[in-house]
């Protein structure tokens, strides 16, 4: 199967090339990561999620799977922080974050923790996949990982265009290299946001990482992007009812237009 930028896509592949994941540590899990969640359901996932209101379905997708759910929300340090929860349309809670209590509006206490703290606890196999979502607040939460770096083999974070270099150069300064970006997200035909996805140096010692140092040239594995847009055209039209993680998307997108 031909390698697609998604997350979905780019799993597959880390698997069928022999990337070892021990446990997925999921940073922002809202109500489901339907990608980390089928392509590893035999790995444990901690599922880190400070809004109540997606405890529920979080607890039916993933009760067939080793889980365990963190109602605490991450940050760089340890106590506690002011949570705000926002809605797309004004019904449901769509995403939340972090914030300053000094920031006003509706906002809530919510326990607040370091990665590495909460990980010093935890008796769970490594190495880790690391995927942080979670609008806007990545940053804090990487530096709250600085004890856990080395445990860490793939790293998936959100990236807004105009975060591309202060993440990418945050995560590569700690020995980690950008393996993939994947789930472009256009708005109004401009380049909103990406994930990035990094694998630790060492992991790049797995000679399916580095076909251009171990296998041989072939053209029938030369894929541009570009050739993938006729399979895309090609597809069934799409609803005109946005799914739930586009509308999450969305929510996301007018979040960072107001900043």
């Amino acid at each position: 199967m031909a390698r697609f930028p998604s997350k979905s896509s780019m799993f597959r592949f880390m698997r069928e090339a022999g990337v070892e994941i021990g446990t997925v540590l999921d940073v922002g899990a809202q109500e489901d990561t339907a990608e980390l969640r089928l392509a590893f359901p035999d790995k444990r996932h901690i599922l880190f999620e400070p809004a109540v209101e997606f405890h529920a379905a979080l607890k039916r997708n993933y009760g067939a799977l080793d889980h365990v759910l963190v109602p605490a929300a991450l940050s760089d340090s340890d106590g506690q922080g002011m949570l705000r929860k926002a809605s797309i349309d004004g019904g449901a809670v769509s995403h939340s974050s972090l914030v300053d209590s000094a920031d006003g509006g509706p906002i809530e206490p919510v326990a607040q923790m370091r990665l590495d703290t909460f990980m010093k606890g935890q008796d769970c196999p490594k190495p880790y996949l690391l995927k942080v979502d979670v609008d806007g607040y990545e940053l804090p939460i990487l530096r709250g990982a600085e004890g856990i770096w080395n445990d860490i083999a793939c790293i998936i974070v959100e990236a807004p265009v105009d975060t591309f270099f202060e993440r990418t150069s945050f995560i590569m300064a700690r020995a980690f290299r950008v393996f993939d970006i994947v789930d472009h997200c256009y708005y109004h035909d401009m380049l909103s946001q990406v994930d990035m996805v990094f694998v630790a140096e060492r992991v790049m010692q797995n000679p399916n990482l580095r076909p251009w140092q171990t296998k041989p040239f072939a053209w029938s594995h030369w894929e541009p992007v570009a050739g993938l847009e006729s399979r895309i055209k090609e597809r069934p039209a799409a609803s005109a009812k946005p799914a739930r993680g586009i509308a999450h998307l969305i929510a996301k997108a007018r979040s960072f237009a107001g900043r």
